[in-house]
């Protein structure tokens, strides 16, 4: 049987400590029809002259050397390039790592399944510990319930990593630019596909560092959470009605999200307006939270303290580190 080309696209700012495992797990997989595209978005740091270095070992690598444009702007150009090649397109952040078959399970389950989109599970990889990030026992998505029925399951999860698309999803889709979300394409994605496979099998690490985007003290990128979750609801409003109290609830959680990472921050004083407006909206939300079975007990806490007060929420925030440290466990109260 023919072994379609897989365009895997990598793109690559600043991860010199990284670059080199995210590489090895990719020239090292079992499917080995691959097309590996890195484009260096303007690194400041060795990670260019590293993607130079193993283009130089292994021809199935092309690389691309252009200014800093952000993420999207990187996986743009890898898209503009392999789009007239592979027949299949995967997409690999550059500081994470893979099962050395995660590729041939993917190409297994597309062709088996016969889907427009194969994932499988991924693994959060933090300094100290590992945590399954999903857990789907493997299921097939189709018919004219699939974007709903998707979003209710919770299982595909939003980002493009840890998934294989046939290269047509793409032909008219594009990453908009100055966006650190993968989401703001979710639908756009799901409406040009008939079928979707989620796998049980777990083989994608995505890495969470201290100085990533999502990790920051606050960064104005952390609002596109906010931004990607009210696109949903709006769209939810237009096309699918099913899933309005699903994506309403999903807004209260991304404002919840925001606000916690702002209040934790030193620039809750200058954003003071923007943490205001954020507690509006989580207060009227309360009771449909401590209603949820969506959100545990402690959860709950979290988010009453926060949408009540500021400093009740800093308080508890604190004080659940000092027992983190007494017992040595982690996530008691908030994350």
């Amino acid at each position: 049987m023919k072994r379609e080309f897989i365009s895997v696209i990598v793109p690559v700012y600043n991860v010199e400590y990284y670059l080199k495992q995210c590489l090895d797990s990719i020239v090292n997989q079992t499917y080995r029809n691959l097309e590996i595209i890195l484009v260096d978005d303007g690194s400041t740091d060795s990670s260019g002259d590293i993607c130079d270095e193993y283009a130089q070992i292994d021809a199935r690598i092309k690389v691309i050397h252009k200014e800093n444009g952000g993420l999207s702007s990187a996986r743009n150009a890898g898209l503009d390039v392999c789009t007239s090649g592979g027949e299949l397109i995967a997409f690999v952040d550059s500081d994470d790592w893979l099962e050395l078959d995660m590729f041939e399970v993917l190409y297994t389950n597309l062709k088996e399944k016969n889907v427009d989109i194969a994932c499988v599970g991924y693994y959060q990889c933090y300094m100290n510990k590992i945590v399954k990030g999903n857990f789907c026992k493997g299921k097939l998505y189709s018919g004219e319930n699939l974007i709903s029925e998707i979003c209710e399951d919770g299982y595909y999860n939003l980002a493009v990593w840890n998934k294989l698309f046939k290269r047509s999803i793409f032909d008219k889709i594009r990453f908009p630019d100055n966006r650190y979300e993968d989401a703001f394409i979710f639908f756009e994605i799901l409406e040009r596909v008939s079928k979707v496979y989620i796998s049980q099998e777990t083989k994608y690490f995505y890495r969470q560092r201290k100085d990533s985007i999502m990790n920051k003290v606050f960064d104005d990128n952390v609002l596109d959470n906010i931004t990607y979750r009210e696109l949903f609801l709006e769209t939810a409003h237009k096309r699918y009605q099913r899933l309005i109290p699903l994506m309403s609830f999903n807004c209260k959680m991304g404002y919840f999200f925001v606000l916690g990472i702002l209040a934790k921050s030193k620039d809750i004083k200058n954003k003071f307006e923007l943490a205001r407006e954020l507690q509006r909206k989580m207060r009227e939300g309360i009771k449909e939270v401590i209603k949820s079975d969506k959100v545990n007990f402690n959860g709950k806490i979290a988010y009453t303290s926060l949408a009540v007060s500021f400093k009740l929420y800093q308080y508890l925030f604190e004080l659940n580190k000092f027992i983190k440290k007494l017992s040595g466990k982690q996530n008691i109260l908030y994350p």
